[in-house]
């Protein structure tokens, strides 16, 4: 893993968002989740991806679109060279957009996982990436910011429809995860939890990865791990932030963190407030 080829940052004057560009080609992302919708593209060759028990590759002149909470990976499909740009969308912001917009779109819009063959918007994401990165001026880059946004929700956006009753194993699925939100620092008990559902601890561990693709534990690392990167980004200390998401101490954050995101917490705490 070569650090100083992935960099995290926060554009200045947009709320909600943030961008990663990732040039090592060595650095697998392991299978994570992410809180904010993922639009990811590499211009340099393909990446390979995993969701949803599925494998493939995202082509060159293709991006995908990962919805919040759903198990990915991906790696580069060549060693030579990478360019990884990756946009982090908050979906609340994505709300907000879709209310300017309400005479044309649904005022509450999703994104669902897409993998895309567009040229067009993969043009304005590169654009607005290199803008994001060099223009000093807050307005224009607001301006390319909604631009890009709206005509990705008008061509991808799908309007927010009511869950239809789903089956049992992802009810207490969801369950599980509603706990982990509610108590994220806590130190749980697999008895604990397969209790609360009315389950064994093996039938909560095998419905639970079928369900998201992870097992509990491993996806409450996931979750601690988004609220880690919430809590530097508001200029918390890399001590406090370990304790307040259920890390046993600094080094153990570091591990994990590291291992998601590429780089260290105290790395990504200085890119991310130099950008803002």
């Amino acid at each position: 893993m070569n650090s100083a080829k992935v960099q995290y940052f926060k554009p200045g004057g947009i709320n909600g968002l943030e961008v990663l560009t990732c040039q090592d080609v060595d650095y697998r992302f392991p299978p994570h989740l992410h809180d904010a919708y993922c639009i990811w593209l590499n211009t340099c060759g393909g990446e390979h991806y995993f969701h949803s028990g599925n494998s493939n590759i995202l082509q060159p002149g293709s991006f995908g679109i990962i919805a919040p909470g759903e198990v990915h990976s991906n790696r580069a499909c060549e060693n030579k060279d990478r360019e990884l740009l990756t946009f982090y969308l908050d979906p609340q912001q994505l709300q907000k957009i879709a209310a300017q917009c309400s005479d044309k779109m649904a005022t509450e819009m999703e994104f669902r996982t897409g993998f895309h063959n567009d040229p067009g918007s993969l043009q304005n994401l590169v654009a607005l990436s290199r803008l994001l990165s060099h223009s000093s001026s807050i307005l224009e880059k607001q301006s390319a910011f909604l631009d890009v946004v709206v005509q990705l929700a008008r061509r991808f956006g799908t309007p927010v429809t009511q869950t239809m009753d789903i089956g049992s194993e992802l009810r207490r699925t969801g369950q599980i995860i509603e706990i982990f939100h509610s108590r994220l620092a806590d130190d749980f008990r697999l008895e604990e939890l397969a209790a609360t559902i009315d389950c064994t601890p093996y039938h909560l561990i095998r419905f639970f990865k079928k369900a998201v693709g992870l097992t509990p534990h491993a996806y409450l690392i996931q979750l601690r791990l988004e609220k880690a990167r919430q809590l530097l980004n508001a200029g918390r200390s890399i001590a406090d932030t370990a304790l307040e998401t259920g890390f046993t101490d600094q080094s153990h954050l570091t591990r994990h963190f590291k291992t998601k995101f590429g780089i260290p917490p105290g790395l990504y705490r200085r890119q991310v407030k130099n950008t803002q």
